[in-house]
Parts: structure tokens; sequence; C-alpha cells
């Protein structure tokens, strides 16, 4: 029980905690940008390498670390295009304790041992709609795409300053939003080796890293399976890493998960942060 409850805890550190950055302000080190003509040919590689259509399904592995204490769990994450994104944490290989669900209406965290939940509609949330985070942006996350907040999934090659170095193309989001974006993408195969999240501004803010540890081969497509998900300068350090294996394409439909009700206690995020950082 309590090993379940601290897995709880981080999980929803993890994702209160990036949505806290939307409340704050830095800057991420620009680079001088290298001209248009470098667009096509990284806009090309990404359209061709990556697979951003249908439902995956797969098992997973979390590996949590927060403040030095570590934990891994397994379970599965189920990922439908434009609708939902879905983990489910197991314990003892068959009973769920935990579950996150993401739409494009609300995320919710049911907390299966404690019995309580959390569920939040982006529209009532102010700070999320000001700085355009929402189920798109976390989508982009777990799919390994390009995005600039707010616009729903959509971006021009004109929404970002281009630069390169030996390896990469460097795509940093021009002014405009309350976050700024930037995102390491590998010259050779067009795909993201890194996305750095940050608000605009200046002072001491939560960092958000996503990186892309390996991609594996989904129907002649790049799909990430392992992705590592770091938060620095909120308190205490968090790290995610998630390792999907038995990954399939369209192999099954996948439920949305109906609101607890009964003996289920509705929690706030906030005040969970607040318990877990301080």
């Amino acid at each position: 029980m309590k090993r379940m409850n601290f897995v709880w805890g981080v999980l929803i550190a993890a994702f209160v905690l990036l949505l806290s950055a939307c409340r704050s302000t830095k800057n991420i080190t620009q680079t001088e940008p290298q001209g248009e003509g470098s667009a096509v040919e990284w806009v090309d590689k990404m359209a061709l390498s990556g697979l951003k259509e249908g439902t995956v399904t797969s098992k997973m592995n979390l590996d949590l670390n927060l403040g030095g204490k570590s934990l891994s769990v397994g379970g599965s994450c189920n990922l439908k295009r434009n609708e939902v994104i879905q983990l489910s944490l197991v314990a003892m290989g068959f009973m769920e304790v935990g579950r996150l669900e993401f739409t494009p209406q609300y995320m919710m965290m049911v907390n299966r041992m404690g019995r309580e939940y959390v569920k939040v509609d982006y529209a009532d949330v102010p700070y999320l709609q000001q700085a355009g985070v929402d189920f798109y942006t976390l989508q982009a996350l777990f799919w390994s795409d390009v995005f600039v907040p707010g616009q729903e999934g959509r971006w021009q090659e004109q929404d970002f300053t281009i630069s390169k170095n030996q390896e990469s193309t460097i795509l940093t989001s021009k002014a405009g939003s309350l976050l700024q974006c930037q995102f390491v993408v590998d010259l050779l195969t067009g795909l993201i080796r890194n996305t750095s999240i940050v608000a605009t501004g200046q002072g001491s803010v939560p960092r958000l890293n996503w990186t892309y540890q390996h991609f594996a081969n989904v129907e002649q497509k790049s799909f990430p399976d392992k992705m590592q998900l770091s938060v620095t300068g909120a308190g205490k350090d968090l790290t995610a890493v998630f390792s999907l294996s038995n990954l399939k394409w369209n192999a099954k439909s996948i439920e949305l998960t109906p609101e607890p009700g009964g003996k289920y206690k509705r929690v706030s995020p906030d005040l969970i942060l607040k318990q877990l950082i301080k």
C-alpha cells in the first residue's frame, strides 16, 4: 500500500510540475538561426520517419525517482491519436492500482488503492489556457512530435527559429506564448531526440526535459519506446523513465475510464504536489 501510494504521488507530481511551469518564468538558451532553407529537410524527414496515426498499445515499465527515492512499477500504455493517452499501473502483474488518462477535454488520475482521484478540465484552469497547455501538448511528447502551445497539434515552419550543429537541427519556438519549446532533431533520421519546455521571462522555475532514448519499428515507422521525463528546479528533482514493450498498432480499441463514484474521494492535484515538494 505504502509503495503504491508513493507511485501515485510521484505521478501526480510529474504532471502537476509539468503544468506548473506555465505559471513560472525562465528562458531557454537561444541559438543563431540558419535560415529558412534548412526547414524543408527536417520537415520531410519527420513526415517519413515517425508513426503519427492510429492506436498504439503496449506493456510499460515505469522507473520513478523523486528527491532520491526510487521505485519501479509495471503496467500498460495505450494511445489513440487525437483522442486519449491512458497509462495503467499494475501490481503483482495483474491488479490495477492506478490509472492516468488524458483526453482533449480533461485529465484524470485514479488511485485504486487509496480510493481517490483527480479530474481537471483544461477549460477550468486559467493558467493552462493562457499558456496553451492541453492534451495536444502531452500527445506530442508521447508521440515524439513538434508542437506549438495552444495550436492543438498544428504548426508551421515559420513558428520556429532554426539552427544546426554537426548532429542536430535545433528548433526554438518564437515569441508569442508563455511557454518556449526547444526541439533537438536528429539530422540523419529526422527523429526528435529531446524536447525542452520552460516559461518565458526571468527567475528560477521548473524546467521540463523529455528525452527519447530509443525508437521501435512499428508498421515500418519509428515510434518512441523508451522516454525519460525529468523536471528540475521545483524543490525536488523528478525523473520518470517510460519503457514500452510488445507495441501493437490498431490491435484493439481503447475504452475511456468512467469517473469514479461511490467510495472514491475527489482531491486537488495542487494539494498532493505541496505535500511532495515541501
